[in-house]
């Protein structure tokens, strides 16, 4: 909601910018700073930063943060992190960000631990740095390539196909009201775990693929037809499918990778914070991320990350749209591209990304670690 009176201001009418005061109205709500004093940081939060003209750089030993600016009227939001602080957070998140970061604040950004996380515009991680450098111990590796072809990556993958199936049923229950469309893909998805249960030892990777994907189709039919919020669309229309929850399905036309619903758009962002959780996560503990388990092909350079992050799928879905059914959308919030894909004003992404910016990742990354021994 907008505070009273601040949309009928004469200075802002006459600016122009009334078009872009108007969008900020979920922004506004989710300032991150107390005008006048610093960010205090919960302890070990990520701290995500976006828009255009940021920068990083180290200023007497400390790191200076300046935001970027995402719409007008905007007070540049800044941080200042001391080093050996008990409160810096464990990542900075960069959400389709333009801007500077000095090799200093590379270094000092190292030597405190901090994991520093780039994503694109379509949630896609463009980079991840930590002070691990990407190193795979070499004896876990082996481990990795001899459990490929052991029996054992079957049972595991499984394991985490059931996994994911149980969340998505927790994803339904607590997100969407009880309705015959919800009970019927509960009841689908229960089907679909009894099918693994009693499938004989023998059952091979592509039939366990087929199952999860059956499933898959059984859960995301369980969201279609679920209304969204919406205001303003008298002033700016919007396409007629994204008035409610439709298929997760991006495949069409030429750029697959795009999403072209508020949804997707906005669970891309969520995946991507859960890829980049997870990634640090195994590189830490001296995996290889290339090394894969179900997951590879020549485009996917991190298949035991997409293996591993399977089961929290259902997670981020369960917190991207409880947010989403919870809030009240403008036009604004979205923009749509000459592809035609739907794209998150930034500062929506950022809110997005602190909904899905803290997952279990450490228990999925232990439990192949104790198989691996």
């Amino acid at each position: 909601m907008l505070e009273k009176g601040l949309l009928g201001s004469p200075a802002i009418a006459a600016s122009g910018n009334l078009d872009w005061f108007s969008r900020s109205e979920l922004w506004r709500t989710h300032r991150s700073v107390i005008r006048g004093r610093p960010k205090k940081f919960k302890y070990r939060e990520p701290l995500i930063l976006c828009g255009h003209g940021a920068y990083v750089r180290v200023d007497h030993g400390s790191l200076l943060i300046r935001n970027g600016f995402t719409h007008y009227p905007q007070t540049r939001d800044e941080f200042r992190l001391f080093p050996g602080d008990a409160n810096l957070p464990d990542r900075i998140v960069m959400l389709d960000i333009s801007g500077a970061i000095s090799f200093d604040a590379l270094s000092w950004l190292s030597d405190q631990k901090i994991t520093l996380v780039q994503l694109d515009w379509r949630g896609e991680v463009s980079f991840v740095g930590n002070s691990s450098g990407y190193c795979a111990k070499r004896e876990i590796a082996e481990a990795q390539l001899a459990f490929r072809r052991n029996s054992r990556a079957l049972v595991f993958s499984r394991t985490l196909v059931e996994q994911k199936i149980s969340n998505s049923i927790l994803t339904l229950k607590n997100v969407f009201p009880k309705t015959e469309n919800r009970e019927l893909a509960i009841s689908r998805l229960h089907n679909w775990i009894s099918k693994i249960r009693k499938s004989n030892k023998s059952l091979s990777t592509s039939a366990l693929l087929g199952f999860e994907g059956g499933a898959a189709a059984a859960y995301f039919r369980g969201w279609h037809g679920v209304p969204l919020n919406w205001t303003g669309l008298k002033k700016k229309p919007i396409p007629d499918n994204w008035l409610e929850i439709g298929p997760r399905n991006m495949a069409w036309r030429k750029g697959g990778e795009n999403a072209r619903h508020p949804i997707n758009a906005m669970l891309n962002y969520g995946y991507g914070m859960l890829i980049s959780q997870l990634r640090a996560q195994v590189i830490a503990t001296g995996l290889d991320p290339s090394i894969g388990i179900t997951h590879g092909n020549s485009k996917n350079r991190l298949p035991l990350v997409y293996d591993l992050m399977e089961p929290l799928r259902p997670v981020v879905d369960c917190g991207v749209l409880s947010f989403a059914l919870s809030h009240t959308f403008s036009p604004g919030d979205f923009t749509i591209n000459r592809v035609g894909a739907c794209r998150i004003n930034p500062q929506l992404a950022k809110i997005v990304a602190k909904q899905t910016s803290d997952f279990p990742v450490s228990g999925v990354v232990n439990d192949f670690l104790k198989l691996l021994r």
